[in-house]
């Protein structure tokens, strides 16, 4: 499975979606918002498991698009993940996952 387009303000298809991991994207070209980038980057990061060689096909891609957008999934799920958590991984019938944190 592979990432092949986003909607973020506007549709953006990918010209090489099945690109090795050292491919970069330039994610500037569909994610003009550095905000955006980063919501982005958590949103996959941090509701996703595995990893790029062990993850589920869906996340799978999830994780390859990020990795080759120059993000480290592992370093940004550190940074915002704590310990407890609970989590729903991707349902494609639902076409959502969620992660539930305690900020208390």
């Amino acid at each position: 499975m592979t990432w092949t387009d986003i909607w973020a303000g506007a549709d953006f298809e990918f010209e090489n979606p099945g690109g090795k991991l050292t491919e970069l994207l330039n994610h500037q070209k569909f994610l003009k918002n550095e905000t955006v980038f980063r919501l982005v980057q958590q949103g996959v990061c941090c509701n996703t498991i595995g990893t790029t060689e062990d993850a589920g096909a869906t996340e799978m891609a999830m994780l390859k698009f990020i990795t080759r957008c120059g993000v480290d999934y592992e370093k940004i799920r550190k940074n915002h993940l704590p310990v407890q958590m609970t989590r729903f991984l991707f349902d494609s019938s639902r076409k959502r996952m969620s992660t539930i944190l305690d900020l208390n």
